[in-house]
């Protein structure tokens, strides 16, 4: 064969070799950090240069960047994105160590319909966040004396009232949510939750005591110790820190969030989402005990594999993670391949092609999957109309719910750090594929570990059917426990909690849950609850030590685990300290012949006492 020739069947048979990265550094484009100058116009005109491009490095000197709004949408109440990636591929952003902060209603990072995006080496916080802080110096039966830095939180007290003086204007104190934190250990008070102080707290009187000091007349709910740490609230879910749409192979590393208006990481139909050295916490070198204002990340409706590895989490204002889908209740049937749907407040609909499980409410079980066709929203009606190539007599009655059988992920948290210094609890996760949470510390307020199922208030699905929960560290958690009255939802019921709404009513019941592991960890702990479990086939609890501390005060209920419906329970070789307390297992709607022990001490079972058993 002539050279030639041969050269060019081999050039049309190999694949053609991959272009590199084109580079583009922030200071070529006259950026340059510690200038105070506003770094989005220059941000935005790299964007719209590499338009198009496939590959691109954007790189940051170490320092000090500033961002400001757009003036319009801070007038509208929108948030201005500072890095706004659509349909990008490849792209890779290096802050080089530097900071960014913000400035106003904005959000740092939005990734719509994007693949292969890396952001790593940076800091995003805000010069003035939209959560503000107080020290008691003084409560009473009829006042609280609070301390508030006015050059970190600037503050105006007009009439009898106290508002927050922010580059976003003038701001309330939010009546929702209200947290104390220990003075010393800036970990959440123990056996406190939302709203502590008592709701009379925001219609209260405040009058200016001078010298930085203010007081609320009014009876509070309880006094703290002088040196407790109050945070206050502006507003909830504003807008969040990175924020991942439709996104696929999306990888954030060495990433520290000390501050962002809703989530720190948001994704919803994600597919694979790494998160390798991402440090969501508090600036404690500004005195803060709060980090992102609602959950650290957020997860709905993904694909593939979301990981965590060697991440950190204080002072969020909710959970470090939720994975879960969204259920959709059925109103009706319409025809024959089609139903009518009543969406939740964060439904994530059903797209042509996708899978979707019906379940019969009174069971919970799921059906065999259709398949979505299309969707067509009802006209005056929050309703949608959900077509199927599939006919649904039989299989889908008016009152059950769908869920999508597609957007399951994986979930990986391993090697992290959970400590007491969040609202709420740890990890929550609901979805059937593959979870697997190892070698992490966790010291949650509420529950470590939350497996719900929720067809009562957020409608977050759905049922497990492979948990594996092994050589972690459980350190004095959940010490915001379920006996707090006036509070609508709780923090779990153990430290590690399965509480799905779906509820069994006898020792027959179907279960909801599957196979979940609990093994080879360490519980470290002041109270008897360690495992609170419903509705689970397939529960294994063995070979972990659970060793006494006397951090707190013991609190919940006396007993170890707490078995409600569950089937096919194995407790194995746990070694107990002597000196912790209980040494048994609660069970109900159970037979005893469905727990099978093995070790040299059983657990002593502890009967139900209703006449249901």
């Amino acid at each position: 064969m002539k050279p030639l020739l041969f050269l060019a069947l081999l050039t049309a048979i190999l694949p053609a070799a991959a272009e590199p990265p084109r580079t583009v550094r922030a200071a070529d484009y006259g950026l340059h950090p510690g200038s105070g100058e506003n770094a989005l116009p220059v941000v935005r005109r790299i964007l719209a240069d590499n338009e198009g491009v496939r590959g691109v490095r954007i790189l940051f000197d170490k320092g000090r960047y500033d961002f400001y709004p757009d003036a319009d949408l801070q007038t509208d109440g929108k948030p201005t994105t500072a890095f706004e990636l659509t349909h990008r591929h490849d792209t890779e952003i290096d802050g080089g160590g530097c900071e960014w902060i913000f400035h106003g209603l904005m959000k740092p990072v939005r990734l719509t319909e994007c693949s292969g995006t890396t952001i790593r080496n940076l800091r995003i916080d805000w010069q003035q966040p939209y959560n503000s802080q107080a020290t008691i110096v003084e409560a009473t039966d009829t006042y609280i004396d609070m301390q508030i830095d006015p050059a970190r939180y600037p503050y105006v007290v007009a009439g009898d009232s106290l508002a927050f003086v922010g580059e976003y204007g003038l701001q309330r104190i939010e009546p929702e949510y209200t947290n104390l934190y220990d003075g010393r250990t800036h970990e959440l008070l123990y056996q406190t939750r939302d709203v502590p102080l008592g709701r009379d707290l925001f219609r209260a009187p405040v009058s200016d005591l001078g010298g930085s000091r203010v007081r609320f007349h009014y009876r509070p709910a309880m006094r703290p110790a002088p040196g407790t740490i109050v945070v206050f609230f502006h507003g909830r879910y504003i807008a969040n820190g990175i924020e991942i749409i439709g996104s696929r192979r999306t990888r954030i590393e060495q990433v520290t969030i000390h501050h962002t208006l809703s989530c720190g990481v948001f994704a919803a139909r994600a597919h694979d989402v790494a998160m390798i050295g991402l440090d969501i916490v508090a600036d404690e070198r500004s005195g803060r005990v709060f980090s992102t204002i609602a959950d650290a990340t957020h997860f709905i409706g993904c694909t593939g594999d979301i990981l965590f590895d060697g991440c950190t989490v204080s002072g969020s204002g909710d959970d470090f993670t939720n994975v879960h889908g969204m259920y959709a209740p059925v109103a009706e049937v319409c025809g024959r391949r089609t139903v009518r749907i009543s969406p939740t407040s964060r439904d994530q609909g059903f797209r042509p092609g996708e899978r979707v499980w019906p379940l019969d409410t009174a069971t919970m079980q799921r059906g065999r999957p259709l398949t979505a066709a299309g969707t067509k929203p009802i006209e005056g009606s929050r309703d949608y109309l959900l077509h199927f190539r599939e006919p649904v007599g039989g299989r889908i009655a008016a009152g059950d719910i769908l869920e999508n059988a597609t957007l399951c992920p994986r979930l990986t948290v391993r090697n992290c750090r959970m400590l007491k210094k969040n609202r709420g609890r740890s990890i929550l996760v609901t979805t059937p594929a593959k979870v697997l949470i190892e070698n992490n510390r966790f010291r949650s307020a509420g529950a470590a570990v939350l497996i719900e199922g929720d067809t009562e208030l957020w409608f977050e699905s759905g049922a497990v059917c492979d948990v594996t929960i092994r050589n972690n560290l459980f350190e004095d958690c959940y010490t915001s426990g379920n006996n707090i009255a006036d509070h609508p939802w709780g923090w779990g019921e153990g430290v590690i909690s399965i509480t799905p709404s779906f509820r069994p009513r006898s020792a027959d019941t179907k279960p909801y849950h599957r196979n979940i592991r609990i093994v080879d960890n360490t519980f470290r702990h002041f109270d008897c609850a360690v495992l609170f479990a419903r509705s689970v086939e397939g529960l294994e609890f063995s070979r972990n030590r659970l060793e006494r501390t006397r951090t707190f005060e013991p609190f919940y209920r006396p007993c170890n685990l707490y078995l409600d419906g569950c089937r096919r329970v194995r407790i194995a070789d746990n070694d107990f300290a002597p000196d912790f307390p209980g040494h048994n297992v609660r069970i109900e709607h159970m037979h005893p012949s469905q727990i099978v022990q093995h070790g040299d001490r059983p657990l002593e079972i502890l009967r139900p006492t209703t006449s249901d058993q």
